[in-house]
């Protein structure tokens, strides 16, 4: 689990900032007289005030330093200054700048509240976004039931050619309840450094993970699986525009009790911000490396890159997904290896008090890269998986379970072969689960 910092303005905070510049400009005649009396102050002024409103941070704050400079008693400028500075987290200058408009005692009482709402919030943001360290441990915990434990077909008779095959017994689905355990620990540092983009200001930052995640089964052991994973990269994030992050991964896997594998992966992402929704890309290059003689054909480099766009309804109470992925397997052995592309869409609501249902669908079509060695045959698939679900957070002063959330969904895989009934199956899980973060 990757920390993820949004930053907003408070926009009571700017709205109230600008509200108390008219005031100051309305009830200082002389100021406002100072900038009208110089046609090309005026201009200068104008033009920083067109780029602030369409958020030319550097623009606008050469403008105002450019008027402060020839006159450094128009305090409008300077608070207009100030705004510009705090939206380019140059928290220390704007702070300053407003403090020296409260100074002034031809500062109006009614400006001074407003100013000093201002400079709260300029601490604040500083405290939160400055530099610092930040460690969150989260926990899950709960139940499933698998009606497929080792993804097998239904029907024990398979055919092969002209000749039909029973399989071993054991090689059909299995159904089985298991225990799954996920925890760990993110890491984030802010290092307090702006990173400068074209007329904006961002901050940048460095995320890092640690975790764990157990699904024991009651009977199959054979197929318990355990994989702990860590994570580590730089991320960028601009006010209310972009973020874009690398990271490094490495996961290792053991099943049924014994060593399954190392997956080593690096996942850069850019996520672009709109009024009502985003828009996600993202890439995954993973190197497959197992340890059993039996997958060493498994072996190999995968790749993936797609885009997912999301809308938020009804002030963010209803949001909506949709992306498409394309994947590549370079498999050591052809056979394992393939060309994918894949499709989804989803839904989550907020239906009810600190609770909510979602549901998604995915489809994805796989072409694998060598005939199949016991078909002799191209093999191509289709995978249909549906979750439904919903979670419920526990956050009033009464809740027995204050800071827990409680998960339950479930999902269906239905994999469609071309090649028979040996690689079709169908499995269901339900699972209900407690998770918290600290």
């Amino acid at each position: 689990m990757v920390q993820v910092i949004t930053i907003k303005y408070r926009r009571n905070v700017l709205f109230g900032l600008v509200g108390c510049m008219l005031a100051f400009a309305a009830q200082s005649p002389v100021v406002a007289a100072d900038i009208k009396a110089d046609p090309a102050l005026e201009a200068q002024f104008r033009e920083g005030l067109d780029a602030l409103q369409e958020e030319r941070l550097k623009t606008a704050i050469r403008a105002f330093s450019k008027i402060l400079d020839i006159n450094p008693r128009l305090h409008r400028a300077k608070l207009e200054l100030a705004l510009a500075y705090y939206r380019s987290l140059r928290y220390e200058d704007a702070a300053k700048l407003a403090n020296e408009v409260l100074e002034n005692p031809a500062t109006p009482p009614e400006v001074r509240v407003t100013i000093l709402a201002f400079l709260a919030q300029v601490k604040r943001d500083s405290a939160q976004y400055g530099q610092k360290n930040s460690l969150k441990p989260f926990i899950s915990a709960g139940v499933m039931h698998d009606s497929n434990v080792n993804v097998g077909p239904s029907d024990n008779i398979i055919r092969v050619g002209d000749v039909d095959l029973t399989l071993v017994p054991g090689a059909t689905a299995k159904s089985d309840n298991a225990y799954i355990v996920n925890a760990g620990v993110d890491h984030l540092y802010q290092s307090g450094k702006r990173v400068e983009f074209g007329e904006r200001t961002g901050m940048l930052v460095w995320q890092s993970g640690a975790s764990f995640y157990s699904r024991k089964y009651n009977k199959f052991h054979d197929f318990n699986l355990q994989v702990a994973s860590v994570n580590t990269g730089p991320a960028v994030l601009m006010l209310r525009h972009w973020r874009a992050s690398l990271q490094l991964r490495s996961d290792y896997l053991r099943l049924g009790g014994h060593e399954l594998g190392w997956f080593n992966s690096i996942n850069p992402s850019f996520i672009w911000q709109f009024d009502n929704g985003e828009l996600d890309w993202d890439a995954t290059y993973t190197r497959r490396s197992y340890n059993r003689d039996i997958d060493s054909g498994r072996e190999g480099d995968y790749f993936d890159t797609g885009l997912n766009l999301g809308h938020y309804f009804n002030n963010r109470q209803v949001i909506t997904t949709a992306g498409a992925k394309l994947i590549k397997f370079f498999a050591d052995d052809d056979q394992y290896g393939y060309l994918g592309g894949q499709v989804n869409a989803g839904i989550n609501t907020n239906t009810w008090h600190n609770g909510s249902v979602y549901a998604r669908g995915r489809v994805s079509l796989f072409r694998y890269d060598g005939q199949d060695s016991l078909f002799s045959k191209d093999r191509y698939d289709v995978e249909y998986r549906t979750t439904v679900g919903l979670s419920h957070q526990y956050k009033d002063e009464g809740d027995l379970l204050k800071g827990w959330a409680f998960n339950v969904y479930w999902e269906r895989t239905f994999n469609d072969s071309n090649i028979g009934d040996l690689y079709s199956y169908i499995r269901n899980q339900w699972t209900a689960s407690l998770s918290r973060g600290f």
